[in-house]
């Protein structure tokens, strides 16, 4: 009985504790953007007047986001273009990061060739290449091939950066497909693209969502390399949209809340449709049978 009453009491205290975890984790989470969403309805004035709750709320400063000016120091933000120009960057940086990730999975785990390993290896060697460091050679082969200053300049890197990662979670999915559907597959008189297209792909939803959210989120969220390659107002991205709003000697952060609220709204959306599949793409071929 008595080591029944103390079993009882410890799963008690586990599931409190538990609930304690999860429920203080929540709060710390939400609690950024709460605080966000609370500068962004205020008045410059009232900016400092209070941490959560100012004595009065306005929507006038989402009102001046999409006109693009801001009264207060005749703050101008071309948010709308600068959304279009992240959408167009994103969404063709991720299609083309899938589609040569996929091939390239495909061949590494279903072709079998000389020195499959050590291509496998020298890609994944791209994961720990630091922005910074290529920006110099990124430069110059943009200016050799006449790339600069458009929305291509950084479409191509972004690329260049993501496939590794695509890679890596790909070829981990790929190999835990069976190869008797495969195999089954050759025997009917598919080649290798039919076999891509028609089996490996629709079985490889989860990997592909996972892949989608991270490289967009990557690519939406990405300064440096637009920073420096994008030199005409019209083509910068958010991020560089958001940081023309801090001045040097003091920064409208309801106006800084404000823009950023906005700006993951498109995250947000992608996620919501891809979130079925991005647990399942970030634990397949985690584990082998």
């Amino acid at each position: 009985m008595k080591k029944n009453r103390v079993r009882n009491k410890n799963s008690v205290i586990l599931a409190v504790s538990e609930y304690i975890i999860m429920y203080g984790w929540l709060i710390l989470v939400l609690f950024p953007f709460m605080w966000m969403l609370s500068l962004a309805l205020r008045k410059v004035e009232a900016t400092y007047t209070a941490l959560f709750f100012p004595k009065e709320y306005t929507f006038e400063n989402f009102i001046y986001l999409f006109k693009g000016q801001f009264p207060y120091r005749n703050i101008e933000i071309n948010f709308l273009g600068s959304m279009l120009n992240s959408l167009i960057i994103s969404i063709s940086s991720v299609a083309l990061i899938l589609i040569v990730s996929i091939i390239a999975a495909y061949g590494l785990t279903h072709i079998k060739f000389i020195g499959e390993k050590i291509v496998f290896f020298l890609i994944l060697s791209g994961l720990m290449i630091p922005v910074q460091v290529i920006m110099l050679p990124i430069i110059r082969v943009n200016k050799t091939l006449h790339l600069q200053g458009g929305l291509i300049s950084v479409i191509f890197p972004y690329v260049a950066l993501g496939i590794p990662l695509s890679i890596f979670l790909l070829t981990g999915f790929f190999k835990n497909i069976p190869k008797e559907l495969t195999e089954a597959a050759k025997i009917e008189g598919c080649n290798d693209w039919q076999i891509l297209i028609k089996i490996i792909l629709p079985l490889s939803k989860p990997a592909i969502g996972a892949n989608i959210i991270l490289q967009f989120l990557f690519v939406w969220n990405e300064f440096a390399l637009a920073l420096v390659l994008l030199r005409k107002s019209e083509l910068f991205t958010l991020p560089i949209e958001i940081s023309k709003v801090q001045g040097q000697y003091m920064t409208p952060w309801n106006i800084v809340a404000t823009t950023v609220i906005c700006s993951i709204i498109p995250v947000l959306v992608v996620y919501m449709i891809f979130q079925k599949q991005f647990v399942a793409g970030l634990t397949a071929g985690a584990l082998k049978e």
